[in-house]
């Protein structure tokens, strides 16, 4: 079915195990994409990407030609296809994230693909290799679709928000191990990364920047909710006042936070995020003293 509404309802523990489950199978396709696209700063060649139907890969070059892996949460099926014609579909019903695996990687090989990615699942508490994960495998196509709702909803916002800074700014985009759809932006300066830092934080944290996005929820924060930070933390974020009122900053997460039924039960949800948006970027980017006049200039 098909949502009028375009700001459902989401709850955390309502869909966690399907939640989880879609999380692993974009790990699949995520971790492909890592194995065979050429590096980009920031990691963003392993980030997916929103269409208009789901989410996808993008295209992944391989040898002379390239191909596609697209998550349709409308019609609640996995297209992978290439640039010389080759299309399957795999159905998305409730499958075990090994099964799943084994029909991606399957698939890819009729097509002449081969690709060997590591089985282990990123930034989730589950650890079990995704080749032999028997354990999840719940999908509520109802769910999904309140899931796709939003996050087509929020790219729109996020689009407009990147629109305005004429610096170095991140494609809207999903990260498939944290789970979160996000949007970032850079001052130009260089700075170090946390102290014994792993190579993704080396190279994610070597550029100041603002980031924020919105995820469904997490152990620390069993909600869905949207987010926002600067790096380095500049002294004093956490007794800053941001707007709109409904946000805080959460010691836990570090990070400042907006509630996505505070949004949802707005009269304006999208003028709610883009006040989010805006303020806590304003907050960062005047705290590190950022060229606001040339990276937020009009170019013409």
């Amino acid at each position: 079915m098909l949502y009028d509404k375009e700001w459902p309802l989401l709850p955390y523990e309502d869909w966690f195990d399907t939640y989880e489950t879609l999380h692993l199978y974009t790990q699949v396709a995520g971790k492909i994409k890592l194995a065979l696209a050429p590096f980009l700063n920031e990691w963003w060649h392993v980030a997916l990407g929103i269409w208009a139907r789901g989410i996808t890969t993008g295209p992944i070059p391989y040898r002379s030609r390239i191909f596609e892996i697209r998550f349709d949460f409308v019609s609640h099926k996995v297209e992978i296809f290439d640039s010389v014609g080759n299309f399957h579909t795999i159905e998305l019903t409730p499958c075990p994230v090994a099964e799943f695996y084994r029909l991606v990687l399957s698939t890819l090989r009729e097509m002449s693909i081969e690709v060997t990615i590591a089985p282990v699942p990123q930034e989730m508490e589950s650890a079990i290799p995704l080749e032999t994960d028997m354990t999840h495998g719940s999908y509520d196509p109802e769910s999904v679709q309140r899931f796709w709702t939003i996050l087509a909803s929020i790219s729109g916002v996020f689009e407009k928000f990147r629109s305005g800074f004429s610096g170095k700014n991140s494609p809207v985009q999903l990260w498939w191990g944290s789970f979160d759809l996000s949007v970032s932006r850079y001052c130009g300066r260089p700075c170090s990364p946390p102290p014994k830092a792993n190579r993704m934080s080396r190279v994610g944290c070597d550029e100041e920047h603002f980031a924020a996005g919105f995820w469904p929820g997490n152990a620390k924060l069993q909600k869905p909710a949207f987010y926002a930070y600067g790096y380095p933390a500049y002294p004093g974020m956490e007794r800053a006042t941001i707007a709109p009122k409904a946000s805080y900053w959460n010691a836990d997460l570090g990070e400042f936070i907006l509630h996505y039924d505070d949004v949802r039960n707005a009269p304006e949800p999208e003028a709610m995020i883009s006040e989010f948006l805006t303020s806590t970027y304003e907050l960062v980017a005047n705290a590190g003293h950022w060229d606001r006049e040339f990276l937020e200039r009009r170019v013409a």
